[in-house]
């Protein structure tokens, strides 16, 4: 073989050596990708909740379990989609706009006077993580890490009163892993508090006010609780300065120490009260009752104070606050409603339903 040949020989092998060994390469490379793209998707990543719990938690959260009534209600107007059931049934009042969530599992609430959670139906239902909304109780990490080793999946707490809604939204919207809802809600939640904690009522000009609960009335949230922040943000001189109640029952109170509390307003928690506060005869010797200051507190889909204390008490806010002190808060109720929920539900208030709503729940 003369020189000649054996160097194109030697050339060609050359050629095809680099050329496989770039497609074996090109291969690596592009399973390696591959490879990355599966770990992103079907990973895991580490929050830290609100009280300092490292968790960790699916990269892709598709389905989520909301831990009671306070979480149901956050998770759906932070992206409904992602519900995987519900702490509370859907009423038949409610479901004139939460039609999309009426039909899921129940699966009961983690805690509360009524706490029923079904831990097997949960678990059936393969949520990705469950979430616990709210007042960050004294057992709080340990409760969640117990629930958390119990069901086998991601348990995380995310803290929500009412002056941190907006930190809750923009968390949620972390761990969802979309903030294009949430961002909203939050800079909404956020503007709503921020304006009201500008306005400053001089104590002599607080009106007083008694806020009606339970069977007969004789129960209230107290100064300072969770369940009566809007009053208190507002300037509301709630008269129930007595031990306040872990639990949304309330403190218990007598009609005589409401008869010597007098308050120029009572908020009734529901109609049926408010029927009961305007034509007992005990309840007319009360000022609020002689001057026509009873008002049904607007509970659609859910209570504007509590009842649970969610979401709506950012609209709670704008409509305490319009009805005790109008002049500081000059809005027309109407129309912040109907904003209200087009943004947290997504649903176009009818005139007639904002009327329904606000139904003995406004000055005439």
């Amino acid at each position: 073989m003369n020189k000649k040949l054996l160097f194109k020989l030697l050339a060609v092998t050359l050629l095809f050596s680099f050329i496989v060994v770039g497609c074996q390469k090109q291969e690596t490379a592009n399973n390696s990708k591959e490879t990355t793209k599966t770990a992103e998707v079907s990973g895991t990543r580490t929050i830290v909740d609100s009280v300092g719990r490292e968790v960790e938690i699916p990269n892709t959260i598709s389905k989520i379990a909301p831990s009671g009534p306070l979480a149901q209600i956050v998770l759906y107007t932070s992206n409904s989609e992602k519900l995987a059931g519900l702490a509370k049934p859907v009423t038949d009042n409610q479901k004139e706009y939460l039609s999309s969530i009426a039909e899921l599992p129940i699966f009961g609430q983690f805690y509360g006077k009524n706490s029923n959670l079904n831990m097997e139906e949960l678990v059936k239902n393969s949520p990705d993580l469950v979430i616990d909304i709210g007042e960050a109780k004294k057992t709080i990490v340990e409760d969640m890490d117990n629930l958390q080793n119990q069901i086998n999946i991601p348990v995380v707490f995310v803290e929500a009163r009412l002056e941190t809604m907006a930190d809750a939204y923009q968390k949620l919207g972390e761990i969802i892993g979309d903030t294009s809802k949430t961002d909203k809600l939050a800079e909404y939640s956020k503007n709503v508090i921020e304006s009201a904690k500008k306005i400053t009522i001089p104590e002599e000009e607080k009106i007083s006010v008694y806020w009606a609960m339970g069977d007969a009335g004789l129960n209230t949230n107290a100064v300072g609780s969770f369940h009566s922040e809007v009053l208190d943000l507002v300037g509301a001189k709630n008269v129930a300065d007595v031990e306040a109640q872990s639990k949304g029952g309330g403190s218990e109170i007598s009609m005589e120490q409401i008869l010597s509390w007098n308050p120029k307003v009572i908020i009734a928690d529901n109609q049926n009260l408010y029927d009961i506060i305007t034509t007992d005869s005990t309840w007319a010797n009360l000022d609020a009752v002689k001057n026509g200051k009873v008002y049904r507190v607007p509970s659609e889909p859910y209570g504007f104070l509590a009842s649970p204390p969610s979401v709506n008490r950012i609209i709670g806010i704008t409509w305490l606050g319009n009805l005790l002190y109008p002049e500081q808060y000059k809005v027309k109720i109407q129309d912040e409603i109907k904003d209200f929920y087009k943004l947290f539900y997504n649903y176009d208030l009818k005139t007639e339903q904002v009327d329904k709503i606000l139904e003995n729940s406004i000055s005439k």
